[in-house]
This record gives structure tokens, C-alpha cells and sequence, in this order.
């Protein structure tokens, strides 16, 4: 079979090759709806399959993004990958995604993986663990970003939520229920990682100036729910920011256990909009986080450094979440 080339395509299309390079690499927003409807056709018609090896050895790009997420089961990380590759698909961009687990080890594996694969940027949920490899990018200009986590002193931007903000929000709305006490139930800050050292150091910021009575109930995720039947006091009035989706999900499972009132005595509020929270009898008020602006601004932010449109910068990108009352 007679292999089908990019001149074919354009004398199928009706126009010059060069239309058809244009098209196949994204460029193609000059372009009158037409042409491009012409040009797509000719290819699926002619079943055109692009080379893609000789053309990135031609342009160095390989047309690739890669993501590591801190855990794949979080709320948060599905939910601004689907949206990162919303905008891959959108550019002409493949997306590869990687689960580090929080494991130092196995995030290193991931990068220099996805560097032997060269991809063009790299978008990660830092887990603290390789902080000579990040700073080694940085000074190598490399396109890459930081997304709800940043590491200090090292040159590279990071896309996250305002958690004070968020905290803030959280125990704005639980003031006033009649409440003996306050609770802060999330994972353990031993990694030292950025949303669990801001979230607990806000809420003993401000519930401490309040002046009342609070506790903090800190553990890994698989032992979190073990850590509440041993410390939280069921029998009192209760105010409760959880952390996190996890943590979310482990006081409810306790709830669920013990009859817990929910509607009355005990109030919660959690950090992350999991969809369940609206379904759950009583619904549970929660903040959103900004995925949408995070994700796109990340994004961009990788993008512009791939075409030097911007200079690298180290600012660190805070975004406001959203109460979502119920």
C-alpha cells in the first residue's frame, strides 16, 4: 500500500502543503472554518497518519505534557487534571499522568521518565522529597510548574489555594452554631507539604485569637479514622473543619458509626467541593476550590515558557476558594 503523504492530503484538500504543515502543528487560527473542515476531511479520508518521530526531531518538541499528582485519589487531583487536558486536547497536546503516591521515590522515577520520553513541560504536586532535581530544572530553564504545593528558594511557580482564605471562610460560617468546640481533623504535616501546614497553622491562628476551646486531630490518611474514635469527643457540641476530601470521608464514616448529629449539635465544614456533599443527608457545606483558574493558569504559565513569551518568574499564585453553603 502506497504510504499517503502530506502532498496528498493538500491535493485532496485543494490547497498548498504548507496549509496542511500549518494545520497538522495547531496553527491554524487564521484559517477560514473551510479550509480547515477541507484539510481535516482530507485526512480522515486519506487516513493520513503524521510522523510524528521525524517532525519533533525537525522542531525538538514532542508535542507531550507530563503531570505527576500527589494521589490520583484525591478530589482535587482529578479534577484539575481532566481540566489540564481539556487544554492539551485543545493545543494538540498528549497528556501523560503520573501518581506519585506522596513518595519521594517514585515521583523521582516519574521525572526521569517523562524527561528520557522529552517531554515539552512538566506540571507536579511537589512531595518535598526532591528538592536538588527541582532546583537542577529550575536552573535549566526548564518549563515546569507547581500546582497546590510550592517549595521555598527554589525558581519555580506555584499555582495553589489561598488556604488562610480558606480556613478563614470555614470558621467564619461555623461561628455562631452554638458550638462548645472546634475541630480540625486532616492528614499529618510530617512531609511538611503546603496545604497541611497552611491549613492547621490557620486554624490555630484564628481559632486561637477567638479564645475557644479547639483540638487538632492530625494522621495519615489510612489511619485517620482510627485517630478520631480515639480523640474526638462526641458528646459535645462541636464545630468541625475538615482538611481535606480524606478527612471528609473518614469523620463521616465515624458519623455514621455513633448516629452522630449532624444537623444540630455538630456543624461541618470541608475543604474541597466533593460531590457527594450535596447528595449526603444533611448536605455538607464545603469550599470549592478555584480548579478551573488553577488549572488554566498553571497551564499557561508552561506554555509561555515552551514559546518565551514570559520570563521565568518565582511569584507563588494563590487563588481564593468558594464557600459553598448548604
Amino acid at each position: 500500500m502506497k504510504k499517503v503523504t502530506i502532498k496528498d492530503v493538500a491535493q485532496e484538500a485543494g490547497v498548498s502543503t504548507s496549509t496542511v504543515s500549518q494545520y497538522l502543528n495547531g496553527r491554524y487560527h487564521y484559517m477560514g472554518e473551510e479550509t480547515k473542515e477541507r484539510v481535516a476531511e482530507a485526512v480522515e479520508a486519506l487516513g493520513y497518519r503524521p510522523n510524528y518521530m521525524a517532525r519533533n526531531l525537525k522542531s525538538a518538541s514532542t508535542k507531550t505534557i507530563g503531570i505527576i499528582v500527589s494521589n490520583i485519589l484525591h478530589h482535587f487531583a482529578v479534577s484539575v487534571t481532566r481540566k489540564i487536558e481539556d487544554y492539551c486536547d485543545r493545543d494538540g497536546y498528549n497528556l501523560i499522568i503520573c501518581n506519585a503516591d506522596d513518595d519521594p521515590k517514585k515521583e523521582r522515577k516519574y521525572i526521569d521518565g517523562l524527561l528520557e520520553k522529552q517531554v515539552d513541560g512538566l506540571i507536579i504536586m511537589p512531595t518535598r522529597g526532591n528538592d536538588d532535581l527541582y532546583r537542577k530544572l529550575a536552573a535549566q530553564q526548564f518549563p515546569i510548574v507547581f500546582i497546590d504545593r510550592y517549595v521555598e528558594n527554589i525558581d519555580i511557580p506555584a499555582f495553589k489555594l489561598d488556604n488562610h482564605h480558606a480556613i478563614s471562610l470555614a470558621v467564619d460560617y461555623l461561628k455562631g452554631r452554638g458550638a462548645e468546640t472546634f475541630y480540625y481533623i486532616g492528614a499529618s504535616d510530617d512531609m511538611s507539604l503546603t496545604p497541611r501546614i497552611e491549613r492547621l497553622a490557620a486554624f490555630r491562628e484564628i481559632v486561637g485569637k477567638m479564645g475557644v476551646p479547639h483540638h487538632v486531630i492530625t494522621a495519615t490518611n489510612e489511619s485517620l479514622y482510627e485517630k478520631v474514635e480515639a480523640e474526638f469527643k462526641s458528646g459535645e457540641a462541636a464545630s468541625v473543619v475538615l482538611a481535606n476530601d480524606f478527612a471528609l470521608m473518614a469523620f463521616l464514616k465515624y458519623a455514621n458509626n455513633h448516629d452522630l448529629d449532624l444537623e444540630t449539635n455538630n456543624h461541618l465544614v470541608a475543604i474541597d467541593d466533593l460531590p457527594l456533599a450535596g447528595v449526603y443527608r444533611p448536605e455538607i457545606t464545603t469550599i470549592a476550590q478555584p480548579i478551573d483558574e488553577i488549572a488554566e493558569e498553571a497551564y499557561r504559565n508552561v506554555m509561555g515558557s515552551l514559546q518565551n513569551e514570559a520570563p521565568r518568574k518565582y511569584p507563588i499564585y494563590n487563588f481564593k476558594g468558594e464557600i459553598m453553603e448548604r
